[in-house]
């Protein structure tokens, strides 16, 4: 009874990070694949080893760490082996959808990505933990094992570096990050 308890708990908590955890793992690695492997197998880990953490509010913590450190070896394992480009994923057409809309959303989706890929790396990563992720300042604070005072200092940052990258392309990208992040 008790390990059936303990199952869906952690679908529970799978159900509920596992979108996070991509979204987070793709600002550091750029590979969907590889995001939804890396957050795959840091659930399969937790569920093997590390299962009293499953139900508690350390899992939350636990698998972002864990998921921001098999990125970092991800990366070392990738660069050691000399693969230097990334696959490129191709999204299938929508049905019914004019080539007109299909390019504006993917203007639009290129300038966030854009913009999002021009914060220094410490300021993406705190910013996506916040606005994708919905994580607290504290809660990036211990993630990161930085201070909250740092956190506010590169989500300023962050925020003003998107609000002069906005200014420089002349569009109008404050409706869609508003919209994508929350």
């Amino acid at each position: 009874m008790h390990e059936e308890y303990t199952y869906r708990l952690f679908q529970q908590a799978f159900n509920e990070h596992y979108e996070a955890l991509c979204k987070y793992a793709f600002t550091l690695v750029k590979d969907r694949e590889a995001c939804e492997d890396i957050v795959q197998e840091t659930f399969l880990r937790v569920w093997e080893k590390k299962k009293e953490l499953i139900g508690t509010d350390g899992l939350n913590f636990y698998m972002f760490r864990a998921v921001r450190n098999n990125c970092l070896s991800y990366l070392e394992q990738r660069q050691k082996h000399a693969v230097s480009e990334l696959r490129s994923v191709d999204l299938a057409d929508a049905p019914g959808e004019t080539n007109r809309e299909k390019e504006s959303g993917k203007d639009y989706q290129t300038l966030l990505n854009e913009a999002i890929e021009n914060l220094p790396p410490k300021c993406r990563e705190v910013f996506v933990l916040s606005r994708v992720s919905d994580l607290s300042y504290q809660q990036i604070s211990d993630t990161l094992d930085i201070s909250v005072k740092t956190v506010e200092n590169h989500m300023g940052k962050a925020l003003r570096i998107l609000r002069s990258f906005v200014r420089s392309k002349q569009v109008c990208l404050a409706p869609l990050v508003l919209l994508t992040f929350y």
